[in-house]
């Protein structure tokens, strides 16, 4: 069933690669390109998928590279973390291409000047999806310690996004896009007993926070927030609104913009507005009746085609204030990894652009000045050629 979803994705997910060499080509954007002006300066490479980034201060940050590396960065100069845990990764047997897996999230603890913990997301060759925290010193890794472990295999969690919602707590997204149909449903997503499919809420030593929700028919919290995702890629907690927000991958379309609120469903892979791969239906219900039990996208994105709709493929998720890009504050920023571009989505109008900025933007985040770092992975299947970006305005 993964090689099946694998092969059916693989289209989008390479894009189209020329007979003769192995450079991904960019699509045009499926929505208008902005006039937004910025500078863009390239602050270190030869990364293969960098997948998440932990910010220091404005020239020092740290940056996993889903092969199962750690790197940090201080002005100017890149050294890899030693110490990691071993991962778990996998493509197509003959295609150099990580699909799933390997090292996902870096985040520092609210009080890491203090305390200096950081905390890693990851799935290990067992197929576990596991969270740790450590420390470091002099580029080593020391006092390693397991938080969270899923219960279940987490072949297809890709997302594992941590943000803190305040120096106590954390939430974490663990990912379920299989490939589920509406005549043969995989209902982990909805299943209590699987953490796959959930945003997951964490004390910041692992344990359960007693305010969580109690979920189904459990007579106590759990570590799960809400349920029914297909995988989260993005996740921001807004501390003005204390508000939860997420982006997510449908299927072929249907890639969502979630408010999440505790014990609530959204509804994969019962409801969708994409449709599967191979262009059969992935919904068991009907919007409708979707509404009375789960909660519907607040915005939802497929790009029309002659073949049934296409998922812009969304990657992590920054909303920017107080950036000299004056044209993106208030605005979101977000990845597209089937259009290779960085996309820019104001939530009041529901307007979605392309910016001139290409590449599978894997992460955004903003610095203490300003400024945005974006990290894209490599264009080409033989070399390790991905980037750490810092766009800004002169």
């Amino acid at each position: 069933m993964i090689r099946l979803l694998i092969l059916l994705a693989l289209p989008m997910i390479l894009g189209t690669l020329a007979c003769q060499n192995s450079r991904v080509e960019v699509p045009p954007s499926p929505y208008p390109l902005s006039a937004d002006r910025f500078t863009v300066d390239t602050l270190a490479g030869g990364f293969v998928i960098p997948y998440g980034a932990a910010v220091i201060g404005d020239d020092e940050y740290l940056i996993t590279d889903r092969v199962g590396k750690l790197y940090h960065y201080t002005n100017g100069t890149l050294q890899e973390i030693q110490g990691m845990p071993q991962v778990g990764s996998f493509g197509i047997d003959g295609i150099p291409a990580i699909l799933h897996g390997g090292l996902m999230e870096v985040s520092l603890h609210p009080d890491y000047a203090s305390n200096k913990l950081v905390y890693l997301s990851y799935l290990d060759p067992d197929g576990l999806a596991r969270v740790v925290r450590f420390t470091f010193r002099n580029d080593t890794a020391t006092r390693f310690d397991t938080i969270f472990t899923t219960r279940n295999l987490s072949w297809t969690g890709n997302g594992m996004r941590i943000v803190w919602q305040d120096s106590s707590h954390l939430f974490l997204g663990v990912g379920n896009a299989d490939f589920s149909t509406a005549d043969q449903p995989l209902l982990y997503a909805q299943d209590f007993e699987n953490d796959a499919g959930k945003i997951h809420r964490l004390l910041a030593d692992g344990s359960v926070p007693p305010d969580n929700p109690l979920i189904g028919n459990s007579a106590a919290p759990t570590t799960i927030w809400s349920y029914g995702h297909r995988d989260v890629q993005g996740l921001v907690y807004d501390t003005v609104t204390h508000t939860l927000l997420g982006i997510e991958h449908g299927p072929q379309g249907g890639d969502e913009f979630n408010v999440i609120e505790a014990g609530k469903n959204y509804g994969w892979p019962l409801f969708s507005y994409g449709i599967n791969y191979d262009g059969r239906p992935v919904s068991t219900i009907s919007e409708d009746s979707a509404a009375t039990f789960t909660v519907l996208p607040e915005h939802y994105w497929t790009v029309p085609t002659d073949y049934g709709g296409q998922a812009v493929a969304p990657a992590s998720l920054l909303k920017v204030e107080g950036s000299k890009v004056a044209d993106w504050n208030g605005n979101y920023l977000f990845g597209s990894l089937a259009y290779r571009r960085l996309m820019k989505f104001n939530r009041e109008t529901g307007e979605t652009f392309g910016t001139e900025i290409e590449g599978r933007v894997r992460t955004l985040r903003q610095l203490p000045g300003g400024d945005i770092l974006a990290l894209v992975e490599r264009n080409d299947l033989t070399q390790a050629n991905g980037m750490l970006l810092r766009i800004g305005r002169q």
